[in-house]
């Protein structure tokens, strides 16, 4: 991974990572044989550190205004 330049690139690639990681979550409970119960908890963190990374950005923003 290249290092980020600044704040908001850490951000912004967090906020790719965190979804990233809920899709793949979704599409392997989707397609494997396993109770998708067991992958429900790690989606939903990565869809809740989805949102607060979206917001500390949204709010930075606000703040450099």
């Amino acid at each position: 991974m290249k290092r980020p330049d600044n704040l908001n690139e850490a951000l912004t690639y967090l906020h790719k990572l965190t979804m990233g990681i809920a899709n793949e979550t979704g599409y392997l409970m989707e397609a494997t044989p396993i109770h998708p119960g067991h992958l429900e908890p790690i989606k939903a963190a990565a869809l809740d550190a989805h949102l607060l990374v979206t917001w500390v950005r949204d709010n930075l923003k606000e703040m450099q205004k």
